[in-house]
């Protein structure tokens, strides 16, 4: 009898323990979902202009582009990385750059690039650090600006895609452009 009984119970627990992963996995899925991966340098540039406007009010996103939420006009610009002399050619798949339509003072930029191969993701890393040395210099006269420059600039590679960001919430958008690169 205390066999049978043993039995039982071993096979209950085993059942209770299984609905217990079955459970766990759930929660796992709704708290840490899987993101899409995304295997192009527009798409997940897309993916970060959607987070800078469902975090900022008087932005939206339309067609592409990050605009003025009540003029409807653009505030930022999407443009080729070819725009940016330290880029070369032979080393992008497809890169871009988002830059305020009026610049003055207003440090916000984000390049997005997705490099050949290993070699021409290093040299497109150090051509966003000339960018951001670029960038620093010419803020550096403005205080503050320097400041922001410093605590909310970043620069990642992941794989061949590389981001390059300046702006308040740089690392959600670290975190958003990780999330969905391949």
């Amino acid at each position: 009898m205390k066999k049978i009984l043993v039995g039982s119970l071993g096979i209950l627990l085993i059942f209770a323990l299984s609905s217990c992963q079955r459970i766990k996995d759930t929660v796992d899925k709704i708290e840490h979902p899987k993101h899409e991966k995304i295997e192009d340098a527009r798409g997940i540039l897309d993916k970060v202009l959607e987070h800078i406007a469902n975090s900022n009010p008087e932005i939206s996103f339309k067609d592409g582009q990050l605009v003025d939420s009540e003029l409807g006009v653009p505030r930022f610009e999407t443009v080729p990385i070819s725009e940016i002399k330290h880029f070369d050619d032979k080393d992008i798949v497809d890169g871009f750059i988002v830059r305020p339509v009026v610049d003055v003072e207003n440090p916000h930029l984000l390049i997005v690039v997705e490099a050949v191969d290993k070699k021409a993701s290093e040299s497109s890393k150090q051509a966003m650090d000339k960018v951001h040395s670029d960038q620093f210099e010419k803020f550096k006269d403005a205080g503050m600006m320097t400041k922001y420059l410093v605590e909310n600039n970043k620069t990642v590679r992941q794989g061949n895609f590389l981001l390059y960001v300046t702006w308040a919430d740089s690392e959600d958008i670290v975190k958003i452009f990780e999330r969905h690169v391949r």
